[in-house]
């Protein structure tokens, strides 16, 4: 903190300066509640495009792409019908887990969840 109010970063107490100023004067023209609001958004908007990205890095990772000069034999082609199924079942389970987590926090079940 005290490295910001003296300067002694002065990219990043810019950076704070205006950000506090921008906040000051969104408060004064809006509520409170909907600047607390668009900042949420704000921050998820940026924050879940890279969460995303590096989830695909990390399964890029784990399962490299094939060269392009091995091809699959001509008898295989995609996933067998259990392996199907079972990610079926395992995408049919974070669809539900998902849909009630957001019915939860959109219908404040919990305050603190919700916050």
């Amino acid at each position: 903190v005290w490295e910001l109010l003296y300067w002694r970063a002065p990219g990043r107490s810019a950076l704070a300066l205006v950000g506090a100023l921008g906040t000051l004067g969104c408060l004064a023209r809006f509520s409170a509640v909907s600047v607390g609001a668009y900042g949420a958004l704000a921050v998820l908007g940026v924050t879940l495009p890279l969460r995303l990205h590096r989830a695909a890095l990390r399964a890029l990772r784990r399962h490299p792409p094939e060269p392009p000069g091995r091809a699959q034999p001509e008898g295989t082609v995609g996933l067998s019908p259990e392996e199907q199924q079972r990610w079926a079942r395992r995408l049919a389970r974070h669809l539900v887990a998902a849909t009630r987590t957001l019915a939860r926090l959109f219908l404040v079940h919990s305050l603190l969840e919700s916050l």
